[in-house]
């Protein structure tokens, strides 16, 4: 049987979500093998999408096996008393044997959090504190990005991706308290994608990077930016599926 959690951690605790070979280094799929292994379940860790060293998630999407049937509000308890402080289990649900959370999803939502103000060191692992322009310049860039595009200049180097075409179906900011908020949401994305594109969009607003550099980046001819924004206020805040595939649409936080 296939459960299907929705799960929250600090992304500032691992070194990314991808498990790791070499030894010392902590992996969020590496500490899940760890909590499940504790309660008795010994499964294969699917994911919807491998986030980055310090990269946050509050509605990540996971699958693991179980060879008896839980109570899972029960399962789900327990796995919180494992967790504990770093990863949250929000939720439980039994799915199909056939259900891959990154194959069969049809959508992912990323939020970006820029501190207005110089942040406490208490936060500062959770928001990013970056000098990003003209807030009108910066909307004006997130809207070149919808749409369908070859993304291969928005990825990090090096990384193996066969097909770079992604659409991105929403990208807008907004300020809210002390804190300009930047949401994407897009059918899929490359690694280190979303840090790319607001490096670039920031870039644009200051004024450094011109309406034509950044198009032609976008068009995959010359790539004029390569500096990621910082992983602190990078949150994965939902990830959606089809009724018409048999799982609920998995809300998207706002």
């Amino acid at each position: 049987m296939r459960i299907l959690a929705k799960i929250a951690y600090d992304g500032s605790a691992f070194s990314g979500f991808a498990p790791q070979k070499q030894r010392g280094i902590i992996s969020v799929a590496g500490r899940l093998r760890e909590i499940l292994g504790s309660v008795g379940i010994d499964s294969e860790i699917l994911a919807a999408g491998r986030t980055d060293k310090g990269v946050h998630a509050t509605a990540q999407m996971i699958s693991f096996d179980v060879v008896r049937c839980w109570d899972l509000g029960y399962l789900c308890d327990l796995l919180n008393k494992k967790s504990y402080p770093h990863i949250f289990f929000a939720s439980l649900r039994y799915v199909s044997e056939a259900f891959h959370p990154r194959f069969c999803a049809v959508w992912r939502s990323y939020r970006y959090l820029v501190s207005l103000h110089t942040p406490k060191p208490f936060i500062t692992r959770y928001v990013s504190y970056e000098r990003y322009g003209d807030l009108v310049r910066v909307r004006e860039a997130l809207e070149m990005f919808k749409g369908r595009h070859n993304f291969a200049l928005f990825k990090k180097q090096g990384t193996p991706s066969k097909d770079c075409v992604r659409e991105v179906l929403q990208s807008y900011a907004y300020r809210y308290r002390d804190l300009l908020v930047i949401h994407l949401r897009s059918n899929g994305f490359l690694r280190s994608q979303v840090r790319l594109m607001l490096g670039a969009a920031f870039s644009y607003g200051r004024g450094e990077l011109t309406r034509v550099q950044l198009q032609d980046q976008i068009d995959a001819k010359i790539q004029s930016y390569t500096m990621p924004l910082s992983p602190n206020g990078l949150y994965l805040c939902g990830v959606g599926y089809l009724w018409s595939s048999g799982f609920a649409v998995v809300p998207d936080p706002r």
